[in-house]
C-alpha cells in the first residue's frame, strides 16, 4: 500500500527547507513531505511517487518561479492529480495568476509570504482532513454500490425463483382442481343413487347421513370452481376496452339479488361513476364477489345498505365499496386477501375464503390496489383503485 505525502515547490533554497520543517513538526508522521526547487523536478518527483503507489494529499507550489509559474504548473498537474489539494504561495496578491490557478487547477486555498505559521498549519490540516474525508466517502459509495449490485442480483434470483414458484403452484392447483372433481363426482353420484334405490327402506339417521355427504360435496364443488377461477385469473392477461363501471355494479348486484328472498338491500350509487378502462370480464367478476360479500355480511341486518362511490385522484380512480354489515376486528386485516382466508366461522357464513383473493389478483393485474377497512357490528369498506390508463400485468408476486 502507497504512502500519503505532501509536495512542496519552491525554487529558493532556504524557503523550500523552512516550509518542509514547519510541516513536519506539526502534521502526522506517516505523511512524506516531498520538495522540489523547479516544476520539472516536480513532475520528476511525482511520476516517482506514482509508480511506486503513493498518493499525494497536498501540493504547495510558490506562483513566481523561473521556467514555469506556480498557477501554469498547478493546471497541468491538476490533469495528473485531480484528487490533491493545491495551494498557491504568492509574495503578492497576483489576482490574475490567482483566478487562473481557481479556474484551471481547482485551486483550494492561497497563501501570501511570508505566511503565518498559525495560518499555514491550519490550511495544511484542513485539506489533510478534506482529502481523507473524501477518499473515505469515496471508499463507502463504493461499498454501497457493490452491495447494492450483489442485493439486486438477490433481489432479481429471489423474485425469479419465486415467480416461477407461483407459475408452479397456480398450475397445480388447476390441475388438482380438474382431478378432484372426477372422484368426488362418482362420491355424489353414488349418494343419489343410494337415496333412489333404497330410500324407502333406510332410517330417518342413514338418510339424512347420505344427504350431508350430498351436501359436503357441494360444498367441495363451489370451493373447486373458486379455485379454478382464482387459478384462471391468474394466468389470464387482461383484454382492455371501455367498462362502464356504473353499469358493472348495477348489472352484478340486480344478478346477486335474484338468488336472495325476504331481503331488504338497497344499493345506492353515489353520483355516476366512470367509464373505466379495464378487462370486461375480470372486473365483473371482482365486482361480483365484493357486491357478494357485501350482501352476505349484511343478512342480519333488518335493512342492508350497500353504497358505491368514486373520485378522481390524478391518474387513478379510487372505487368505494361501504356495507353497513358485521364487519371484522381490524387485527386480521392483512389475512383478509389470501387464499383461503375466513374471519367468520363457516357456520355462521358460507363462503371459501378465495372471493377476495381474486379480487386482489384482477385489481392488481390491472395495475391497480386495494385495501378494507371494517369496524366490528358497524360495516365494511373495500377500497380499490384502477389507473385511468390500463396497465397490463401477467404476474403479481
Amino acid at each position: 500500500m502507497g504512502r500519503y505525502k505532501i509536495l512542496c515547490v519552491d525554487d529558493e533554497e532556504m524557503i523550500i527547507n523552512a516550509l518542509k520543517t514547519e510541516l513536519m513538526n506539526s502534521i502526522p508522521s506517516d505523511i512524506i513531505i516531498e520538495i522540489a526547487r523547479s516544476a520539472e523536478e516536480a513532475f520528476s518527483v511525482i511520476d516517482e511517487s506514482l509508480q511506486a503507489g503513493d498518493k499525494f494529499i497536498l501540493i504547495i507550489s510558490d506562483q513566481k518561479m523561473p521556467g514555469m509559474t506556480g498557477e501554469i504548473f498547478l493546471s497541468k498537474l491538476d490533469k495528473i492529480l485531480p484528487d490533491a489539494l493545491k495551494v498557491l504561495l504568492t509574495g503578492f496578491a497576483d489576482i490574475d495568476a490567482i483566478q487562473y490557478a481557481i479556474n484551471n487547477a481547482n485551486l483550494y486555498r492561497y497563501i501570501q509570504k511570508p505566511w503565518d505559521r498559525e495560518d499555514l498549519i491550519l490550511t495544511v490540516k484542513q485539506a489533510i482532513d478534506k482529502y481523507k474525508t473524501k477518499k473515505a466517502l469515496e471508499q463507502n459509495t463504493l461499498e454501497i454500490i457493490r452491495m447494492n449490485e450483489e442485493l439486486e442480483g438477490i433481489v432479481e434470483e429471489r423474485t425469479k425463483q419465486l415467480s416461477q414458484a407461483l407459475e408452479e403452484l397456480e398450475s397445480f392447483s388447476y390441475t388438482v382442481s380438474h382431478d378432484l372433481k372426477s372422484p368426488l363426482r362418482s362420491i355424489d353420484y353414488y349418494a343419489k343413487f343410494i337415496l333412489e334405490d333404497y330410500g324407502p327402506i333406510l332410517t330417518k339417521e342413514v338418510i339424512q347421513m347420505v344427504l350431508q355427504i350430498r351436501n359436503i360435496c357441494n360444498e367441495m364443488f363451489d370451493l373447486i370452481n373458486k379455485l379454478l377461477v382464482y387459478s384462471m385469473t391468474s394466468k389470464a392477461l387482461p383484454e382492455i376496452s371501455q367498462v362502464d363501471a356504473d353499469k358493472l355494479f348495477r348489472d352484478s348486484f340486480a344478478d346477486l339479488v335474484k338468488t336472495t328472498e325476504n331481503r331488504d338491500i338497497e344499493l345506492v350509487i353515489k353520483d355516476k361513476l366512470p367509464v373505466i378502462q379495464g378487462d370486461r370480464v375480470l372486473l365483473r367478476q371482482a365486482v361480483s364477489n365484493i357486491l357478494s360479500n357485501c350482501i352476505k355480511f349484511t343478512r342480519e341486518k333488518e335493512k342492508a345498505f350497500i353504497e358505491v362511490s368514486c373520485i378522481e385522484d390524478g391518474e387513478n380512480y379510487q372505487f368505494s365499496v361501504k356495507d353497513n354489515g358485521v364487519g371484522f376486528s381490524m387485527e386480521y386485516a392483512e389475512k383478509i386477501f389470501g387464499i383461503f382466508q375466513r374471519l367468520h366461522p363457516k357456520g355462521e357464513y358460507e363462503g371459501s375464503g378465495i372471493g377476495l383473493a381474486t379480487v386482489k389478483k384482477i385489481i392488481e393485474k390491472h395495475g391497480g390496489s386495494i385495501d378494507i377497512d371494517s369496524v366490528e357490528d358497524k360495516g365494511t369498506v373495500v377500497q380499490f383503485i384502477l389507473p385511468k390508463k390500463a396497465q397490463r400485468k401477467e404476474h403479481n408476486l
